[in-house]
């Protein structure tokens, strides 16, 4: 019998399959964007104003669910809002100064809002708007190191995580998330120069960004890799350095943003909550259910985390792995960070890859956990609502 040979693959098909391909990647991550902001905008908006505890509606300085765009700017919000309308003010006076938070998401902000909209309008768009693109690179990053089953795990931990509700109000957790992902990424495919950048506009949004520069660095080493990779490290520091200039020029004080966390700590009397009060104090019951639950998810981000990231050291990209750990004991190195400890271990990127994976060789787990997040999404939501603290 004759031989029967394939026909060739045209480049035409080939790209019509790559174009397929991406347009259901999209497809996905968007899907997974859209629900989950839609969740957290209809706790905030439908659930929150019906449902308003007696603590809260007895509390004289509760004016009721704020309206419009205004609902997501609130806690830090109004100090980006301060930064973006009025630029930053500091005094070495122990009081709460605006030099305490970074600069490029106000200043991207105060880009949008020069279109003629709102602080709570343009922040909230700047930040959801990045937050998908973090998704989008996040998707991509793993589908190229995972496949595709782990990819989409990741993507959904990302969307759905309770306090990914930070991606969508007015804070930096979708520019950071964004640029450090880009960072990571970048260096992970030994793409240098892009990795320097992208490190560079990570360390301007957010201090903890500066993790990137030992895990470059350490990474380098334990690959040898060429003096670019190096330089790469020493370039993600140039946000942070710019900033110190800032600070030099207009304050005479190169670390004006960090002497102003002491308005922080003499509010709270004896300073941000310390590790050794998270578990004697916070998880007591007679602290109250809601204490007790918010604090629960302070031990299960930060410890938990750090050990879904030690199961999946041999599957994750070293640098991955590597910024994890300097990320963990930089947040464990500084009690001042233990109040919001749940918010800045999300907003590890290393996690969601880590949990990503365990999910993906456990599904029925995943869907357990992904609607264990969304119900709690829908309750943290209703509480920033509500002005109270969440992370």
């Amino acid at each position: 019998m004759p031989t029967i040979v394939a026909p060739p693959t045209k480049p035409s098909d080939i790209k019509i399959d790559l174009k397929k391909k991406f347009k259901n990647d999209f497809i996905f991550v968007f899907t997974m964007w859209l629900f989950s902001r839609l969740l957290i905008v209809t706790a905030m908006y439908l659930f929150a104003p019906m449902i308003v505890p007696d603590a809260v509606l007895s509390d004289p300085k509760f004016n009721g669910v704020v309206s419009g765009w205004e609902r997501f700017a609130d806690w830090d919000g109004n100090w980006y809002r301060e930064i973006a309308t009025y630029g930053y003010q500091y005094a070495d006076d122990n009081a709460q100064h605006s030099i305490a938070f970074f600069p490029l998401y106000p200043l991207i902000t105060r880009a949008v809002m020069s279109l003629g909209i709102s602080f709570a309008a343009a922040g909230t768009i700047v930040n959801n708007v990045a937050f998908l693109g973090a998704l989008l690179v996040l998707y991509h990053w793993v589908r190229k190191r995972q496949g595709v089953k782990s990819a989409r795990w990741a993507t959904a931990v990302l969307a759905w995580c309770p306090f990914s509700l930070y991606g969508t109000v007015t804070y930096t957790e979708g520019l950071f998330l964004l640029f450090s992902t880009l960072a990571l990424q970048a260096f992970d495919r030994q793409q240098h120069v892009k990795a320097g950048i992208f490190g560079a506009l990570t360390t301007a949004t957010r201090i903890t960004g500066i993790t990137l520069i030992p895990a470059f660095f350490l990474v380098a080493w334990q690959e040898r890799r060429r003096p670019i990779a190096y330089a790469a490290g020493i370039a993600t520091s140039g946000g942070l350095l710019l900033f110190i200039l800032y600070c030099t020029i207009d304050f005479s004080n190169p670390l004006a943003f960090i002497h102003a966390q002491k308005g922080w700590q003499i509010q709270n009397g004896t300073g941000w909550t310390p590790w050794i009060n998270l578990f004697v104090r916070d998880l007591a019951l007679h602290q109250g259910l809601s204490t007790g639950f918010v604090a629960m998810t302070k031990v299960l981000m930060f410890f938990g985390g750090g050990f879904v990231l030690w199961l999946t050291r041999s599957e994750l990209p070293r640098v991955a792995f590597v910024y994890g750990l300097c990320s963990l004991a930089l947040l464990f190195s500084s009690g001042s960070v233990v109040n919001s400890v749940n918010r800045y271990s999300y907003a590890i990127v290393s996690l969601s890859f880590a949990l990503g994976l365990l999910l993906a060789r456990h599904p029925r787990i995943g869907y357990a956990t992904m609607g264990l997040f969304a119900a709690i999404a829908i309750y943290f939501s209703m509480r920033f609502s509500w002005g109270l603290w969440v992370a």
